[in-house]
Parts: C-alpha cells; structure tokens; sequence
C-alpha cells in the first residue's frame, strides 16, 4: 500500500491480482492458439506457417503476429518486447513474450 496526501493506493489488491490474472490468461489464450482453430473466430491465433520458416524469419513473424494479436484483442496490455530463447542442437525456439499494462 502507498500513501500519498492521506491518500491510500493498493497496489497489491485483491482486484488489481484478479485483473492481472485475467489480462495474463486472455494473452496466454492468445499467443498459444493456431490460426483457424477458434470456430467463432479464425483471425484469432498465430499463423502456422511461423513453423516451417527460417528462426530469422520465425522470430520476425512470431514478434509482429504477437504485437498484433495482443493490440487487437486485449487493449489493456501491450507487447513490451519479445525474445528467443534457442536450443542449440535441436534448433527449438522458446519466445518469452514480456507485457506491460496500458492503464485502461
């Protein structure tokens, strides 16, 4: 809690985890769903194709589908920046997609 003027802000509340929760599992939802697979929505989802691409290209494509899915479907976060994880020998990438809270 912080007090400013006699003014009380709870910064860890009960609302601000739930709010938090629920923006994490909406992106969560988001960037871990194929396109085409959501019946009442097809746009929702990444492209497929982001597979069988180079990592350079993978990478490219994966950052820009996860900026504009998080943009278009969850408006109080936004893409703060994402980055690859890489195993050497099999080659698998692991995206770690770091969030940040608008304020709306």
């Amino acid at each position: 809690m912080l007090v400013i003027d006699g003014i009380q802000i709870v910064l860890n509340g009960v609302y601000e985890i739930a709010l938090r929760n629920e923006i994490l599992d909406k992106c969560k939802f988001l960037l871990t769903m194929i396109k085409g697979t959501v019946p009442m929505n097809r746009n929702i989802g990444l492209d497929p194709d982001i597979i069988s691409q180079p990592s350079y290209i993978a990478q490219q494509k994966y950052t820009m589908g996860a900026i504009e899915l998080i943009n278009e479907y969850e408006p109080r976060a936004y893409v703060e920046e994402v980055q690859f994880e890489i195993s050497g020998i099999s080659g698998k990438m692991i995206p770690k997609v770091v969030l940040a809270y608008n304020g709306e």
